[in-house]
């Protein structure tokens, strides 16, 4: 447990405290450098920023659009058609809605994004983990997942593609070798939300023309603004609108959709900045490399997983980076099948990057010299 009393903040059972609460905090004075929550660097550009300025008086008085304008706008945007997609106020509304529908139990790959292991007890259903290994760079086998959705008789099982925290994944024959075998489950769930960072194949087309396979995806982390809350989901027609029934009428705010309603401005810019975000990420897990010590996996999201040397806190990491240098990092003892030993960094631009490895290099350097913490034993590893 970290000694710094004034950052208690961070004890919490599933997700990290929201940048307001670290400014109020922190005893850094100066700008954080933000390497925890996983926007898009590269977007929105400020001419977006400015349309919104321009308008927000009518974004503010009158109520927003529909579900179905919505829709058409994020199928201009996926390629999707609009009748196979429901619109959300964030990735975590779909995420709700299907676990509490599901009958249980469910099985999920871990650490994993904590919605889909915190959720499921709520409404008591029992939930399931297929634990990640460091020995396999955190990834699974389609064999694995399979075998294990047949040993605890699942009924709905959980992908992350790719994968939160570890940026681990699965091909799209090894989606859908899972989806043949596993034709019987009532759901098959495959959480996006990271993909346009990757060259990965969606399943969006496998969930169109399938009976039991929805992709979910959060839009915040593409477009680089989580607050105004935006996610959908992709799956059969039928499948599709038994969801809507199950959404608030009016669950998109005004200036949520008002950025979806005028994306079609700046599709170019979107697409353009996954590349850039690429880029930076063979910077960032190169130069990570050179810090004494630290293991970083290959990712395919906008982040990168991280071990800490053995015996080192991540809580005490996370708290010197913030207090003494003011960057803010992912820690991630609160996640199922994990544990304070690894860090999960966002992809920053370069400038960004060589700051934190930097600071990284001097925090590893001085916890060296202090007594080691023994591991917990059986996670993540």
């Amino acid at each position: 447990m970290s000694s710094n009393k004034h950052l208690n903040i961070f004890q919490t059972p599933f997700h990290n405290p929201s940048i307001f609460q670290i400014r109020d905090k922190t005893r850094f004075d100066g700008q954080l450098v933000d390497f925890c929550v996983p926007a898009n660097s590269y977007f929105p550009p400020t001419e977006m920023e400015a349309l919104i300025n321009r308008n927000m008086h009518d974004i503010l008085k009158y109520y927003p659009d529909y579900a179905p304008v919505y829709q058409d706008c994020i199928a201009d945007l996926c390629d999707a058609p609009a009748e196979n997609i429901v619109v959300a106020n964030g990735i975590t509304e779909i995420i709700t809605i299907l676990c509490r529908e599901s009958r249980g139990p469910i099985l999920t790959s871990v650490p994993t994004f904590g919605r889909w292991t915190d959720i499921p007890p709520d409404f008591d259903i029992p939930v399931f983990y297929l634990q990640r290994k460091k020995e396999n760079a955190f990834r699974l086998s389609a064999d694995e997942v399979i075998r294990r959705a047949r040993e605890v008789s699942a009924s709905t099982v959980v992908i992350s593609n790719p994968n939160n925290p570890t940026g681990a994944w699965f091909t799209g024959e090894e989606i859908r070798a899972i989806a043949e075998a596993l034709t019987d489950v009532d759901h098959i769930l495959i959480d996006e939300s990271f993909i346009e960072f990757s060259d990965l194949e969606s399943a969006e087309s496998l969930a169109m023309n399938s009976d039991n396979v929805i992709v979910v995806k959060s839009m915040g982390k593409s477009l680089g603004w989580h607050g105004i809350r935006l996610g959908y989901a992709v799956a059969n027609t039928l499948q599709t609108e038994a969801l809507r029934r199950k959404v608030p009428y009016w669950n998109i705010n005004g200036l949520a959709g008002f950025v979806l309603k005028n994306m079609w401005r700046f599709k170019d810019e979107y697409r353009a900045s996954f590349l850039k975000v690429a880029e930076d990420r063979d910077y960032m897990f190169e130069q990570l490399q050179k810090v004494p010590g630290l293991i970083t996996y290959p990712s395919k999201c906008n982040f990168l997983f991280s071990e800490l040397p053995k015996g080192v806190s991540g809580k005490r990491v996370r708290d010197l980076l913030l207090d003494h240098y003011g960057l803010v990092v992912r820690e991630c003892s609160n996640k199922v099948g994990s544990t304070e030993y690894y860090l999960r960094n966002v992809v920053r631009r370069k400038e960004q990057t060589d700051a934190l490895v930097s600071a990284l290099t001097d925090v590893l350097t001085a916890l060296d010299r202090e007594p080691q913490v023994p591991e917990a034993e059986g996670v993540a590893g």
